[in-house]
């Protein structure tokens, strides 16, 4: 494959640095970039660490860019293979064996860590974090360590603690006085207490962000910059359009939905809000007693758009019985449908990326959180309907960038089918919030 010129600069970049981030958009080309800088620096060995999902992905590029062959370590039990020089392996996997890859990142000046999807990092408490960043973690060992993700911050600023405190700590001390996460909170985020239905005792949470412009020039900016950051649009100059519309739809009544949107009307819009934040299981159940009741009508929208494009569409969800009752009245018009979510195997999603591609299936539903990464999908359409949304626009955005990314040659059209209900209504209010954030985050201007 032939690189382009933001991917020559930017291993370049990650090639100089012992620890930095690539947090270019989604589909501009990440993986080729991270081991193009890892065949500049003569990485070995190799570790790759990614989602599941990535494993098989990762190991194929990295034969094909690097000429070596990559063994991917299924489980905490498996024998590594020393003489090995690419390792790939999950969040799990690595964790489980911090201390068998602190050593192996310790028998040579040349070794290499890449962490892909790395906002899974996020969470300064978690048993991977500590794991891979943390002080005595695995990147300790390696003489250059790279982190990979479009979405650096998929809530607040918090988000990024452990990476900066490990990209640049001296930095961070001069800005706080210390590397303290209770320092990074006052000075980067808004912090609210909330009492939450059952609870004891009030919660301090973050609920926003404040002084996002100082955090965006200390990634980006500079000669001491400690990551990398390009939007798809800048980097393919051919990239096709994108066209997001929002359609309200009708719901199929029930007894049990009729109930519930009582109860629902019953509560502020703020209210609504802060239940969903907190995952409240009475919202979530109706969360998702809404998503059953928009099947019928979204399973006419979908087939109205399969009859219209050219390719195959591709459908989002969350719930299980969702997607299965979408499927379900998709195929019942007659059309090839198929279901990629979390009780897909890997081999299976691997055969449902083949089959959309090749035009072998009219739609694709898929959970919106189980198709965020790795899964190529821009030859084989060009449509995208989301039947239940989700308040994270990272999260979307991911999904998105199963069609949307390099090698696309299509206007991209993104229906997102909505209710007219004070939850409908909550989400969407949350994830323009949130994106208004990651705008300002990664671009340095606001939506």
């Amino acid at each position: 494959m032939i690189l382009l010129p933001h991917q020559i600069e930017d291993a370049a970049f990650l090639a100089s640095r012992a620890f930095a981030g690539c947090f270019s958009g989604m589909g501009s080309g990440k993986t080729r970039t991270a081991l193009e800088a890892a065949r500049l620096v003569g990485a070995a060995p190799l570790v790759i660490i990614a989602p599941p999902i990535a494993l098989r992905m990762w190991a194929r590029e990295a034969e094909d860019h690097l000429g070596a062959v990559a063994r991917i370590v299924k489980t905490g039990a498996a024998k590594i293979d020393l003489s090995a020089r690419i390792f790939v392996m999950s969040y799990e996997i690595a964790t489980k064996r911090a201390a068998e890859l602190k050593a192996i990142g310790a028998t040579s000046s040349k070794a290499v860590l890449i962490c892909d999807e790395s906002h899974a990092l996020k969470s300064t408490t978690a048993k991977r974090t500590k794991a891979i960043l943390g002080s005595g973690g695995i990147v300790g060992s390696f003489a250059h360590s790279w982190l990979l993700t479009g979405t650096p911050s998929t809530r607040w600023n918090d988000d990024l603690i452990p990476f900066l405190f490990r990209a640049a700590p001296e930095t961070m001390k001069a800005k706080l006085g210390g590397l303290s996460i209770e320092r990074f909170q006052i000075r980067y985020t808004v912090r609210q207490q909330k009492q939450f239905p059952g609870a004891r005792f009030p919660v301090t949470m973050t609920v926003g962000s404040r002084n996002t412009e100082e955090l965006r020039d200390i990634l980006y900016s500079g000669a001491n910059r400690v990551a990398v950051r390009r939007e798809l649009a800048d980097v393919w100059a051919a990239m096709p359009p994108i066209t997001h519309n929002r359609y309200s739809i009708s719901l199929s009544s029930s007894p049990e939905l009729t109930a519930a949107l009582a109860d629902l009307r019953s509560m502020s819009r703020a209210q609504v809000e802060e239940k969903l934040a907190a995952k409240d299981p009475a919202l979530s159940t109706m969360r998702r007693m809404i998503g059953l009741g928009k099947v019928a009508a979204a399973a006419e929208v979908i087939a109205e758009r399969a009859g219209d494009t050219a390719g195959a569409v591709l459908v989002g969800a969350w719930h299980s019985e969702v997607i299965d009752g979408l499927c379900a009245a998709v195929r019942a018009k007659e059309l090839r449908c198929e279901i990629l979510d979390g009780r897909t195997s890997m081999s299976r999603k691997s055969e449902l990326e083949a089959m959309f591609n090749a035009g072998e299936i009219d739609v694709l539903v898929g959970q919106i959180g189980a198709m965020g990464v790795s899964l190529n999908l821009q030859r084989g359409g060009n449509c995208i309907i989301v039947v239940e949304e989700d308040w994270s626009p990272a999260i979307m955005d991911q999904f998105y960038a199963r069609l949307y990314r390099m090698g696309q040659e299509r206007h991209v059209h993104i229906d997102t089918l909505e209710t007219e209900t004070k939850i409908d209504e909550a989400i969407h209010k949350i994830s323009r919030e949130k994106a208004r954030h990651h705008q300002k985050l990664n671009v340095g201007e606001e939506n």
